[in-house]
C-alpha cells in the first residue's frame, strides 16, 4: 500500500455540516462491525465520485487503496502556517482508518466487498486566531452510508494544535468535568465506569483531561482515552442505548492511533466496550458562558447548579461540615470533592453566610449541599419563641436571596446537637445529627480524624467535622480521596436519604442512613 497526496478541484462550501454522532468502534478497529455491509464486486472503470471533495479548490488529500476499499482523507492548506499539523493529523486519521479495514472480516473474504471511505472537512474560525477543523467521515457500501465526525482545534497564526488551556478557564473546566461525569452515569453502558477511580481521576477538572477537543456550530466535542476495568465489559457487555438520548450524550468508541471518536444518536446502535475503548462527547457550548475563551457567549447571570447522580445500589456516607463558610478551609473541601467527583451538606452559620457570599455560592456550584447551622449558633433549647424562629429561619431567608431563589435551604442542624419538643415542633426543616463524630473540633489533629474515619466508616453514615479549623481541611483532603478508592459515594444529606429510599419530616431528628436509625 502507499499513501499519496492529490490535488482535487471544488468550491467554497457555504453551508455548515450537522453533527451526527455515532457510536461505531471508533475511527478505528470497530468502524468494521458496524459499518461493513453486504454488496457486490466493482469495477475499476467505474470510478465513483464518491470519493471526490466537495465545493473547494485545491484541496490536499491522503490517498489509500487496498484490495476492497479505498480511502481518501483530505486536508487544508489554508492559512499555510496549518499544513504541516493538518497532514499529519490527516495521516492519524488515515492510518486509524486502514488499520480499522484490515481488522474487518470482509477484508479476509476471498471475494471482499467494495467499501469507499472518505474523509472530507470543513472549518470554522473562533476568536484568538483559532480554527476548528471538523471532519465528516462517510463509509460507503453500494447505495448505504453511514457517518460520523472527528476534528481538532488549531492556532492559525502557528499552526499548532489547540489544548483546554487555551480554550477554558478553571470555572469552565470544572463545569465540563461535572457534566461529563453525570453524562456517563445516566447511559446504562458507561455506568460502571463512570464510578470508577480511574474514571474519576481521568475526569477531574484538570486541561489535561479535557485537551482534546473540537468545535462546531453551538457544539463542543471532547475526546477520552480512558481505561475501562475488566469487571466493567463483564458487567456491561453491549449495553443497549436509552431510548431518549439527552443533549449531553457519551458514547464509547475504539481506535488505532488517533485521536478517535464518536458519538451516536441512533436508537438502533450499541455501545460496545473495549479495554482500549476511548469515549467522545458533546455538550452546548452555550452551558460554559464566557468560560469558553475561544468564543465566549453571555452568561446568564444565574448559578450553574451542576447535575449529580447517585446510584442507591453503590456504597455511599454524607460529610457533613459545621460552623462554615470559611474563605480559606471551604474552597480546599470543595477542591478535593471536585477531584474526587463528590459533594458533602455544609451546615452553614448565618453570620458566616453573610461575611462570606462568595464562598456560600462556590459550594452552590459544586453540587454540594448549602444546609442551615442557625444564625449565630446557640442553644434552641434555651431560646424562647421569637428567638427561637428567627435562628431556625434566617439562614434559608439568606440563602435563597444571595442564589436569586436558586437554592432552598431543606435541612438544619442545631448546634451542639441539642433539640427539645420545643425545637422539633417549631421546625419546618428535619433535624439532621450524625451517626459518627470525629471530635475535629477537640482533637485538632487532622491523622486522628482520618484514622476515626477510615476505621470506623459504614454504608450510610452522616459524618460530623467542621470546616472553620484547617486541620479539618487538611484531614478532609485525605479522607474524601480515600473514601473515594474504597468504593463509598460521597453524597449530601438529601441525596443519601433520598437514595436509601428514607424520609425527612419537619422536627424529624435523622441521625444516618441507615434504615435501622430512622
Amino acid at each position: 500500500m502507499k499513501i499519496e497526496a492529490k490535488n482535487t478541484k471544488r468550491q467554497h462550501r457555504s453551508s455548515r455540516l450537522p453533527i451526527l454522532l455515532f457510536s461505531m468502534a471508533g475511527i478505528g478497529a470497530a468502524v468494521a462491525g458496524s459499518l461493513f455491509l453486504s454488496t457486490q464486486g466493482w469495477s475499476e472503470t467505474t470510478r465513483p465520485s464518491f470519493l471526490e471533495a466537495e465545493d473547494r479548490q485545491l484541496d490536499q488529500a491522503l490517498h489509500e487503496k487496498q484490495d476492497a476499499a479505498e480511502i481518501v482523507v483530505f486536508y487544508p492548506q489554508e492559512p499555510q502556517a496549518v499544513q504541516a499539523t493538518a497532514r499529519q493529523q490527516a495521516g492519524l486519521l488515515m492510518s486509524a482508518l486502514s488499520t480499522a479495514y484490515a481488522e474487518w472480516p470482509a477484508a479476509s473474504q476471498e471475494d471482499p466487498k467494495p467499501i469507499l471511505i472518505k474523509a472530507d472537512y470543513h472549518t470554522e474560525a473562533l476568536a484568538q486566531n483559532t480554527m476548528s477543523v471538523v471532519y465528516l467521515i462517510q463509509k460507503k457500501v453500494g447505495d448505504h452510508i453511514e457517518e460520523e465526525h472527528w476534528g481538532y482545534m488549531l492556532d492559525q497564526q502557528t499552526g499548532e494544535l489547540i489544548g483546554a488551556e487555551q480554550a477554558f478557564d478553571q470555572t469552565g473546566l470544572e463545569r465540563i468535568s461535572a457534566l461529563f461525569r453525570d453524562a456517563m452515569k445516566n447511559q446504562e453502558a458507561t455506568r460502571s465506569l463512570a464510578y470508577t477511580l480511574p474514571f474519576i481521576q481521568a475526569s477531574a477538572p484538570t486541561a489535561e483531561n479535557f485537551s482534546r477537543f473540537y468545535s462546531e456550530g453551538d457544539q463542543l466535542t471532547f475526546l477520552f482515552d480512558l481505561p475501562v476495568p475488566t469487571e466493567t465489559l463483564k458487567e456491561n457487555g453491549e449495553a443497549e442505548r436509552e431510548e431518549e438520548t439527552s443533549h449531553d450524550e457519551v458514547n464509547i468508541d475504539a481506535e488505532s492511533k488517533l485521536d478517535k471518536s464518536k458519538q451516536e444518536t441512533s436508537e438502533q446502535e450499541s455501545i460496545h466496550l473495549d479495554p482500549e475503548s476511548p469515549l467522545q462527547w458533546s455538550l452546548d457550548r452555550a452551558q460554559l458562558g464566557s468560560h469558553f475563551l475561544l468564543k465566549p457567549a453571555e452568561d446568564s447571570g444565574n448559578l450553574f447548579i451542576p447535575p449529580r447522580t447517585v446510584d442507591p445500589d453503590r456504597p455511599m456516607v454524607a460529610l457533613t461540615f459545621d460552623d462554615g463558610p470559611h474563605p480559606k478551609n471551604t474552597p480546599r473541601i470543595l477542591e478535593a470533592l471536585r477531584a474526587s467527583d463528590g459533594a458533602c451538606t455544609f451546615f452553614m452559620v448565618g453570620t458566616n453566610v453573610e461575611l462570606y457570599p462568595d464562598v456560600v455560592k462556590a459550594v452552590a456550584e459544586s453540587g454540594s449541599e448549602i444546609a442551615s447551622h442557625t444564625y449565630s449558633h446557640p442553644n434552641l433549647t434555651k431560646l424562647s419563641n421569637d428567638r427561637l424562629n428567627y435562628q431556625l429561619n434566617r439562614v434559608s431567608e439568606l440563602v435563597s436571596e444571595l442564589t436569586g431563589r436558586q437554592i432552598q435551604v431543606k435541612t438544619l442542624r442545631p448546634p451542639y446537637g441539642a433539640v427539645s419538643e420545643q425545637v422539633k415542633e417549631a421546625s419546618a426543616l428535619p433535624l439532621i445529627l450524625w451517626s459518627m463524630d470525629t471530635l475535629d473540633w477537640k482533637t485538632r489533629d487532622a491523622q486522628k480524624t482520618i484514622s476515626h474515619v477510615l476505621e470506623n466508616v459504614e454504608d450510610g453514615d452522616i459524618i460530623l467535622m467542621h470546616d472553620i479549623h484547617a486541620e479539618s481541611a487538611d484531614a478532609a483532603a485525605a479522607i474524601i480521596p480515600q473514601l473515594t478508592a474504597m468504593g463509598y459515594q460521597l453524597v449530601t444529606v438529601q441525596e443519601l436519604m433520598e437514595a436509601k429510599g428514607l424520609e425527612m419530616l419537619p422536627g424529624q431528628k435523622i441521625f444516618s442512613g441507615h434504615p435501622a436509625s430512622q
